[in-house]
């Protein structure tokens, strides 16, 4: 939690974690209209006039909420990421996509509230929202960045087909495969079903792809 409100930071770790996640439970879960502060102030056993005193309006209080979770996203998923050793260049991003959906199933309710914010900003917020995307945009998802994170350097030696370059091929794949991910944390929240199941399907479907992106889906002719 980044220290924007000197009275929250001088609580106890426990106690600001506390009500961060009641905060974000109940954003994700209701959005920013709709989440009454009376139910955050009862779960977390704090008053009205207690949590306002830390973030002196619910605007505020949801923009730190945001905030929080996307910096939650963004330390867990770089750390899973930093731990991948993969050296194929196939591996590592199917590893990737993996560790990505692990991060998201853990810590659903604060990729929920990113993707709501994200989707469905508060109108009463749009530009505030839009400047906080922006600036973790800027900072995590350039195309330097991205190409470091996947390691594209590892599809200099691959055997190529004539007239492709690793930039297509990258951005490509770095496409696909986020879009698959995306679909497989829908397919979780719309339906009761284990992780692992919901995980082994993923994997095939990244397999198949890459499958096809390697060999190509024409058979050549004789």
């Amino acid at each position: 939690m980044r220290a924007v409100y000197p009275a929250f930071a001088k609580l106890p770790e426990e106690k600001q974690e506390l009500i961060m996640n009641i905060c974000i439970e109940e954003f994700a879960k209701n959005g920013y209209t709709n989440t009454s502060t009376d139910t955050i102030t009862a779960r977390a056993g704090i008053s009205k006039g207690i949590l306002f005193h830390y973030f002196k309006s619910k605007k505020n209080l949801y923009l730190a909420v945001v905030q929080h979770a996307m910096d939650i996203l963004v330390e867990k998923t770089f750390a899973e990421v930093a731990a991948i050793e993969a050296a194929d260049f196939f591996e590592r991003i199917k590893e990737m996509v993996l560790a990505k959906q692990r991060v998201t199933l853990k810590y659903f309710h604060e990729t929920s509230l990113v993707q709501r914010v994200i989707s469905h900003p508060p109108k009463a917020l749009e530009a505030e929202v839009e400047k906080l995307i922006a600036d973790y945009q800027k900072k995590f998802t350039t195309p330097v960045m991205l190409k470091s994170i996947y390691r594209a350097e590892l599809l200099d030696a691959a055997p190529l087909r004539e007239g492709l370059s690793v930039e297509q091929v990258f951005n490509h794949v770095a496409f696909v495969l986020n879009a698959l991910s995306n679909k497989y944390l829908q397919l979780h929240k719309a339906q009761a079903r284990p992780s692992a199941a919901m995980e082994k399907e993923l994997l095939q479907e990244i397999d198949s792809f890459i499958d096809m992106l390697k060999y190509g889906v024409y058979r050549q002719s004789e």
